[in-house]
């Protein structure tokens, strides 16, 4: 029987084929620092918006030079940018545009999970900011992958069986990292490779969706109750995420299945420089 892992995770590429958008070079050092803090994700996906991606709001949605001062002055207000990037043209001009996007892997994530998180009713954006964190930081080929070396981190392992008996001998905060990157982890795969996780269950007698859900939901509601969780906004993130589990896996779904193309080719977006 699997144990509960899925082998080579498959990357990310849109339907037509092509680039999603362009990737400056980062190391896996600095990929790190950006998406973690004390080794824990952070619901930031904004503050990583670059130059790039405000010049890409403007040339889709002003019509005139006048429209495009109006839009920067707004832009620089956080309630008016926010309302902004829910706009229909913003997320079409993801979804519809050819060519190689000029837009950061984080303006991406965070404008698809918006949308997909709102037709399921949930409106939050610090929700928004953290699951699009989540897969950005999972679309780093690292982060799924042990380390080099022999230290344990919270992401040193691929088995969710083995990080649930690691759990009986870590120490207390080894244990809230490891319950902590488990929660996203049985997340990001349930919702992004559904169908390869059901075609386990089927081929292979590994566990099912049911089985990362109820691991996935459970780690978050227990994560939330932690001190450190409770110090930082992670408390109503996580908790949020234990109780509407299932509703993000499903609009995690919903974006794997009509915006992206999943190919079982055993690679990932990005890999480290």
């Amino acid at each position: 029987m699997d144990r509960g892992r899925l082998g080579a995770i498959p990357r990310l590429v849109p339907n037509s084929g092509r680039p999603i958008f362009r990737l400056s070079k980062v190391s896996a050092k600095t990929w790190h620092r950006l998406c973690y803090v004390e080794n824990v994700i952070q619901a930031n996906c904004r503050t990583q918006f670059t130059a790039d991606d405000f010049t890409f709001v403007v040339q889709v949605l002003a019509k005139s030079q006048r429209d495009a001062v109006s839009l920067v002055t707004l832009l620089s207000d956080e309630e008016e940018r926010d309302a902004i990037l829910d706009h229909d043209l913003i997320y079409n001009s993801l979804v519809d545009q050819s060519g190689c996007l000029r837009v950061s892997a984080a303006f991406y994530f965070y404008v698809l999970t918006r949308r997909v998180l709102r037709r399921v009713s949930l409106d939050e954006r610090a929700l928004t900011d953290y699951v699009a964190a989540m897969l950005l930081a999972f679309s780093h080929i690292n982060q799924l992958q042990a380390p080099q070396d022999n230290q344990v981190t919270a992401r040193s392992f691929s088995y969710v069986s083995d990080m649930m008996m690691r759990l009986n001998t870590c120490s207390p905060e080894q244990a809230y990292l490891l319950r902590t990157h488990m929660a996203n982890y049985t997340l990001f795969l349930s919702g992004m490779f559904a169908e390869r996780v059901t075609s386990h269950a089927e081929r292979r007698g590994a566990p099912g969706l049911s089985f990362y859900e109820a691991v996935g939901q459970a780690s978050f509601l227990c994560i939330a109750q932690h001190p450190q969780a409770k110090r930082t906004e992670h408390h109503a993130i996580f908790e949020m995420l234990g109780n509407e589990f299932r509703r993000v896996r499903l609009a995690l779904n919903n974006l794997a299945d009509t915006l992206l193309h999943l190919h079982a080719t055993p690679s990932i977006l990005i890999r480290p420089t």
